[in-house]
């Protein structure tokens, strides 16, 4: 990762742009730095989309606590590697992602994020929004790469992200045990930055 003087360290942690945007109905879509009052709005939106039948992330309801989530909106505000931003859409919360650097050293030039959009929200241009305003954080941070991890049977998440430039990097057999279910784990990532040359 590249050096960056103080003053920028400290703000990627804690200065965000604020991106307005229209979503694909009309409404006013802004994406922002989380904030600790949007704990509880964010953490009910997670509890939703953890209890969907399809079972379209690892969380399962009631397992992320406001503790947790403003811990990770905490991060992202002073953490210069870690990242915490929501949507609202016409004033509500419709959609969060967030993130840190691996910090493992030989890896810390990669960057890995969750996302949720309540489902009211899809395919209006929110997780784009986030997403958009994510990769390009990453890359004026310094990271290389970033990554994710998605359930196979998730076929709309896989194809959004290859539609932003996501490949499959591998898969990982019966990874995750969610409520007494096996589930593998599907790894997709994309560069940010300059291309990155293998070692051997």
């Amino acid at each position: 990762m590249r050096a960056l003087p103080k003053g920028d360290v400290a703000a990627l942690g804690t200065t965000v742009a604020t991106t307005v945007a229209t979503t694909a109905d009309g409404r006013k879509l802004v994406v922002r730095a989380g904030v600790p009052a949007d704990a509880r709005a964010v953490r009910d939106l997670i509890d939703a989309v953890a209890a969907e039948p399809d079972v379209p992330l690892l969380a399962t309801p009631g397992s992320i606590g406001l503790r947790d989530v403003k811990g990770m909106i905490g991060r992202g505000a002073r953490d210069p590697h870690s990242l915490f931003l929501v949507a609202e859409v016409a004033g509500q919360i419709a959609g969060d992602i967030g993130g840190a650097g691996l910090p493992f050293g030989p890896s810390a030039h990669v960057f890995e994020f969750g996302m949720s959009v309540a489902a009211p929200y899809r395919g209006l241009g929110v997780g784009s929004a986030l997403l958009e305003e994510t990769l390009a954080w990453a890359g004026a941070a310094g990271f290389a790469k970033v990554v994710l991890s998605a359930f196979p049977h998730n076929t709309r998440a896989i194809a959004f992200y290859e539609r932003h430039g996501f490949t499959l990097e591998g898969r990982r057999v019966l990874q995750f045990c969610r409520a007494g279910r096996y589930f593998d784990e599907l790894l997709m990532g994309r560069p940010v930055g300059p291309p990155l040359r293998r070692g051997v």
